[in-house]
């Protein structure tokens, strides 16, 4: 494969690095297998913001240079979380994702299984080639913190009972590890000292909870057209976020609600507390949880070297936590 060239911060255009990306991804599709091939490319072409590979560029900027390993991290840590995505679905049970049938939906739950199964085993064989073991030993312990994350997303399913707390470790695992994975690997790749490292990994980990925060937050106040699934559809899997618990905790009518809800629930029952955190001020609570994190994330940035590369990490990140609350 033919070497990218060595990109300076002045230099960076994020659209263009992104589109290499695609690129790339698009070729580690290919497959013997025609199905597998097709429901892999179903799911890559019904869009997705491409923020891991994103930070992983961004990280490699306070390291030495954009070189071959930044872009099979890229790669390889977008197809796990595609994965993740075609997994979660079979779990959740979800008929759409990103405007689109869900390849459970599309075609059907066996090959889902093995869609994901072969999307992760890609991503792993995309990154075989990399020497530093720190790489291969930081991702494969946080696959399985990934794994455990979506376990006690399932045992927490309609429980009523669980805490904030509780949520936090949970999208701490599911979403804000991948982030930091993207963040700390993408400076392990491009050669960054050790405190460089170390602090891209905490950056990624506050974006990363963040991010789902707001997720969260969008669940209810943005529309089925934007979300590309129905208004609520957490709440109606049995996921109970940020802004539901903090609505428990202050509202015992609307916690005696979720209570009795269930799989099997009418949905009007849904609808009913779907409306009332859509118009409640837990909203502007959890924004305000999401935006303290950002301003961690934010606050470390300015303790990093190289001047010149924090703007555009600053100005992605504020855009993260911005989308359309």
């Amino acid at each position: 494969m033919k070497q990218p060239k060595v990109m300076t911060v002045s230099k960076l255009n994020m659209n263009n690095e992104i589109k290499i990306i695609e690129q790339r991804l698009e070729e580690a599709l290919i497959s013997k297998d025609q199905i597998l091939e097709d429901a892999s490319y179903h799911l890559f072409s019904s869009g997705g913001k491409r923020v891991r590979p994103a930070f992983v560029i961004l990280s490699s900027q306070f390291g030495e240079e954009i070189n071959e390993d930044v872009y099979r991290v890229a790669v390889a840590l977008e197809l796990i979380h595609m994965a993740t995505l075609v997994h979660d679905d079979v779990i959740d049970k979800s008929d759409k994702r990103r405007g689109s049938l869900t390849i459970a939906k599309k075609w059907d739950q066996d090959t889902a299984i093995l869609t994901g199964n072969f999307l992760l085993a890609v991503g792993l064989e995309h990154i075989s080639n990399i020497e530093d073991n720190r790489v291969h030993k930081v991702i494969s312990s946080a696959i399985v913190e990934v794994c455990m994350g979506e376990l006690y997303q399932f045992q927490d399913q309609f429980n009523a009972h669980q805490t904030i707390t509780n949520y936090l470790r949970r999208i701490k695992r599911k979403t804000a590890l991948l982030i930091q994975l993207s963040t700390e690997v993408g400076a392990i790749a491009s050669h960054a000292d050790t405190k460089t490292v170390r602090n891209l990994k905490m950056i990624g980990h506050y974006i990363g909870m963040s991010f789902q925060i707001v997720d969260d937050i969008l669940d209810f106040t943005s529309t089925e057209k934007k979300l590309g699934k129905p208004v609520g559809s957490d709440l109606m899997n049995g996921h109970l976020t940020l802004p539901v618990l903090l609505e428990m905790r202050k509202n015992p009518e609307f916690k005696s609600q979720i209570e009795q809800l269930g799989p099997n629930s009418d949905q009007s029952l849904f609808d009913k507390c779907i409306q009332t955190v859509k118009h409640s001020d837990v909203i502007k609570q959890s924004q305000a949880i999401s935006d303290r994190y950002l301003d961690k994330a934010l606050h470390l940035i300015d303790q990093l070297e190289k001047d010149d590369a924090k703007p555009i990490f600053k100005k992605i990140i504020k855009k993260v936590g911005k989308r359309n609350v």
